[in-house]
Parts: structure tokens; sequence; C-alpha cells
């Protein structure tokens, strides 16, 4: 189990080890989409590379501090370069590493103001972007700082944990930002072509002086940006417009049973497993082994998306022993095969319950990564762990997908 997820653990960090290519201009996934010229801008500025492969998969999600990156590479590398060479030996944030290759963005965003981190002092270097921390972000990148006025999401959110995000979203409607191409919700997580195209619409209006971004003639006429704040309580459906871009706050489906709710911040429960109550614990260092192994001693991992945020889920755990790994968690996977389609899994995140069903299981191989690629279907949480019992052969997958939620504080 030493080794359950060295591969996975590199879908964090693909991007960063991917070399830039130099031929095709446009990459193959790219061309002809909605992306192409986001993305044909960006890689002629250098602050963008394709993959290996020849793709730039503008569908996958990206993290923190490839966001970052990106912004960086356009508006202030020569700030980065200085920090390369004169990092602090003390981070910024408790779980940013200073020998990572992205303490130097971290501390020139942190000078230009672009990010402040959490309010448990930590950066969450390998944390999927949501819409919100995206637009944020690359508005404060080209300075920025939101609008009072526009478009009003509803009292709840105003008033409590996202009122931050509010003028962000305001000026983004204002300045034309979001592609007329479907429905961004808040709290979803950021696909690499839709940030991509929100930084070229910036970076187009900083070279122009125009107040607008200028949509293509065969665009629709209007867009629309949805908020799906993590609720502590049930709200009534509500809604408002600025400009023809609807946001919404949709009201949440109520669980069937809150039996299974915890007080813990992250948690999950399998009642036909016998398994209550255990902790989910994300890596406070997912870009090497020992990092994203290390939640394993107080219960199972989690990376990826979080629950509510329209992605791939996975908790991963042990289902082996070693003479090394004293913890009691070494085999409480050991019996995921036992769970059944239909099979109810009960996670606490952030005050709130989520409800999911068991689809069907798999097993793979080692280095298989295809279940854990965007493929635009919506949530899914997805249990991991090596198998057989007490072998590192395969990896064996319980799919589940969202039935219902509820606030439980």
């Amino acid at each position: 189990m030493q080794r359950l997820l060295l591969p996975l653990a590199w879908i964090l960090v693909i991007g960063f080890a991917s070399q830039a290519l130099s031929a095709p201009v446009v990459l193959s996934d790219v061309r002809s989409t909605p992306y192409e010229t986001a993305f044909e801008y960006l890689m002629g500025k250098g602050a963008v590379e394709g993959y290996s492969d020849g793709e730039g998969k503008p569908n996958a999600p990206l993290n923190r501090v490839e966001a970052l990156k990106v912004l960086l590479k356009l508006k202030n590398p020569d700030r980065v370069a200085w920090f390369t060479q004169n990092l602090a030996p003390l981070p910024l944030f408790s779980d940013v590493d200073q020998r990572a290759w992205y303490a130097p963005y971290v501390e020139a965003a942190f000078e230009e103001n672009m990010v402040t981190g959490y309010p448990d002092s930590t950066f969450k270097p390998g944390r999927y972007l949501t819409v919100e921390e995206g637009i944020a972000m690359a508005l404060r990148a080209y300075g920025v700082r939101g609008a009072e006025n526009g478009a009003q999401l509803s009292p709840f959110v105003q008033n409590r944990d996202h009122a931050w995000f509010t003028p962000y979203i305001n000026a983004a409607i204002a300045k034309n930002l979001v592609m007329h191409q479907g429905r961004l919700e808040l709290g979803q997580i950021l696909s690499r072509g839709r940030f991509f195209d929100i930084v070229y619409r910036l970076a187009m209006l900083e070279s122009t002086g125009a107040v607008q971004f200028t949509e293509p003639a065969a665009a629709p006429a209007s867009n629309t940006v949805t908020a799906v704040p993590q609720q502590r309580i049930a709200v009534p459906q509500t809604q408002g417009t600025s400009g023809g871009v609807q946001i919404r706050v949709p009201q949440p489906a109520v669980a069937a049973n809150t039996q299974y709710s915890s007080e813990k911040y992250f948690s999950i429960t399998m009642p036909s497993l016998g398994i209550t109550d255990l902790t989910i614990t994300h890596p406070s260092d997912p870009f090497t082994s020992n990092g994203v192994l290390a939640p394993l001693q107080a219960g199972v991992g989690h990376l990826f998306s979080y629950p509510g945020t329209s992605g791939k889920i996975m908790i991963y755990g042990h289902s082996s022993s070693y003479p090394w790994d004293v913890s009691q968690y070494t085999k409480v996977f050991r019996q995921v095969n036992k769970l059944n389609t239909g099979d109810r899994i009960y996670v606490t995140f952030d005050g709130k319950l989520f409800a999911y069903e068991v689809s069907h299981k798999q097993t793979i191989a080692a280095s298989d990564t295809a279940p854990f690629r965007d493929d635009g279907a919506g949530e899914e949480l997805i249990l991991y762990t090596c198998w057989p019992p007490d072998s590192i052969a395969q990896r064996y997958l319980v799919h589940a997908l969202p039935v219902s939620s509820i606030a439980v504080r």
C-alpha cells in the first residue's frame, strides 16, 4: 500500500511536468473549440504550455498554483525570478513548501495582493480552482478590485461566507469576462479553458483600453453565472439579473436521512460496511508520495474535487497491512468490494451532509488514471484502494453518484 497513489499523485502536477511543445501551435484538442483563441494567445506569451501528447486539455481542472503560474508569467515574471533567487526560509502559509517549484509564485502573488490565503493560515496549493476564486484571482492580477453595484446575490450569500466574491462577480459581468457558453456555477471547479478565456479577455481589455470585452458576433446575447454557496441552512430559491446575466441560488435538496451526519469537518460513513464517521483528510502536501500517504495515519485521504463542486471526488484508503504501518487504519478499505449497487455512502463536509449511491465497481491497473479525468459528467464520488488485499498489483474503485444533500449545522 506504500505505493497506493504514486501514479495518481502526478495527476495534480502533470501540467507542471509536461514539456512545452514546439509544434503544433494549435493543440489538437483545442483546435476549433471556443478556447482556441485564448490558448493561442497565452501560449504565444509563454504563459501556457501544451502537454507532451500534443493536447491542451481545455476541459480539465487546474489547481490554485497552476493558475498563479499563468497569471504571473503574463503580469510579473521578473518578480517571480527575483523570489526564485531570494526566497525567505519561512513560508507565508503553513502548507506551502519553500522547496517546491511554486513557492516563488505564491510569494510574488501575495506581494501583488492577488491572494490572501484561507482563514486557517493555509494556501491549499493543490486545491482545484473554483469559479469565484479564479475570477477574483484574475481580476486582482489585472488590478481590478471588483464592483459593489451590479447583479446581486441573495441576502444569505451577501451576508455570510461568500460575501467576498460578490464585487468580483459584478465586475466580471460588467466587463463581459464570462464566455457565452453554457453556465458557470459558483463553487464549481473552473476548467483550464474557461480560466484561460477569462484571462485572455482581461488581457485584451488591458491592451485596447476597452471597458467591456466584445463577444464575437456569432455568440448568443446572454450568459449565466449560478451561485451555489456552501450553505449551512436551507434557503429559498432567489434570483437577480444584471445586464442580461442571471445569478441564481438554488434551494438544496433534502437528504432522506440525517442520522449519518457528523460534527467533523470532513468524514465518511458507509452503513452497509459498518464504517461510521471515518475522518477524511486532504493532504497538506499533495505533490509527494509521503505527503499523499500522510492522511492514512488518521483515517482516509482525499484528492481532487470536494462534495457539491461538480467534479471527481476521490477518497483513498488502505486495504493492506505492513509491519511498518502501525496505525489502526491499515485495512480500513479491505471490504469495499462488498458494497453493492444502490448502497448509500454518506459524506459530511463543511457542515453539510452529502448522500451518494453506489453505481458500479471496477478493478484497474495500478497506473490507470482514466477514471479521474474530467469527462464533464458531473459530480462523482470514487473510493480507491490497492487490490487485491495485501497486494499492490491493481486498484479497486467504487463509484457513487450524488442523490441528496442537507445542511447539518
